[in-house]
């Protein structure tokens, strides 16, 4: 069988970009999104201050190098470039962007030398797949090969819903994971007792690698993952949590949809959302019912859980 083929897109930009560019990436469904700085994974392996989102310091000179993957046949040039104008506009950021060909191994071996075990909130502690880790006896172990699929724990607006299952979820609760991109959020609602979960991505390839890691945490009775589009096949269900690791244009829209989904009660967890845009999404979420319970601000980005009146 031949190999699959790659394009690793790779961007030097300055700290304020950084974020902005990964957030490019992951908008247009890019995969195996790092951020290349020698002191980020140390940062991530050490422990944090729980009173605030752990994260990079990017705000230094730099310079960083973001890097993303997609398959072949994809053509986003493009779009990435149109995105970084608009980045450079808002931010004043410089770029410079390279790509080329990779195959499954190489992409393979380049991005496994980014990431490591950490820790999110007080007990989840996520860990690749072939590191070994030995971890303390009230952790919450997470497996986790992220492949091509977005959703390492690293990034802002996923460490933001980590941080929200891990105080909301109880036990038994009915969850959604929309958007699931790897299984992170699933994985770790279900370690933490949720009794069912939906993970739903339009990306088959995501669904795929969110299959693997459910499996490879043994966690297949409580989750299932399937294709689908979030605005269409999830009207007929009903959820405690539903958890939306999306950005701001996919939230607005969405909102009509995912609000009547919740039980009485029930708990949206939204992130994704760059700080400018969190009036706009606040007031959305009043409008449409919910109270804001949490917000957790770290560097651009917002996350917030809202409860439904």
């Amino acid at each position: 069988m031949e190999d699959l083929q790659w394009i690793e897109i790779s961007v030097l930009t300055n700290g304020p970009g950084v974020e902005a560019v990964a957030a490019l990436f992951h908008r247009l469904g890019c995969g195996g999104v790092m951020i290349e700085d020698p002191g980020a994974a140390q940062i991530f392996r050490e422990p944090v201050d729980e009173d605030k989102a752990p994260g990079c310091d990017f705000s230094g000179p730099g310079p960083f190098r973001v890097k993303a993957y997609v398959h072949e046949d994809r053509q986003v040039t493009a779009e990435i470039e149109q995105g970084l104008e608009e980045i450079q506009r808002l931010l004043g950021s410089d770029f410079e962007i390279e790509t080329r060909g990779v195959k499954d191994e190489d992409w393979e071996d380049s991005w496994k030398k980014y990431y490591h075990t950490f820790r999110v909130g007080q007990r989840l502690l996520i860990k690749p797949s072939w590191e070994k880790y030995e971890p303390e006896l009230t952790d919450v172990v997470i497996e986790i090969d992220p492949g091509m699929a977005f959703g390492t724990g690293i990034h802002a607006s996923t460490r933001f819903c980590l941080i929200f299952i891990e105080q909301y979820i109880k036990g038994g609760e009915k969850v959604i994971d929309a958007g699931c991109g790897s299984g992170i959020l699933s994985l770790a609602a279900a370690k933490l007792g949720a009794g069912e979960v939906l993970a739903m991505d339009l990306d088959g390839l995501a669904v795929r690698i969110a299959r693997q890691n459910i499996a490879l945490n043994g966690l297949d009775e409580q989750i299932k993952a399937v294709a689908g589009d979030i605005f269409q096949d999830l009207k007929q269900q009903r959820a405690d949590v539903i958890m939306a690791n999306l950005t701001a244009d996919v939230i607005l829209p969405w909102l009509p949809v995912a609000v009547p989904i919740l039980n009485s009660s029930g708990l949206l967890f939204a992130s994704g959302i760059q700080d400018r845009r969190w009036p706009e999404v606040k007031e959305a979420l009043e409008k449409a019912g919910l109270f804001i319970e949490q917000v957790i601000l770290d560097s651009d980005w917002v996350g917030v859980a809202a409860r439904r009146l």
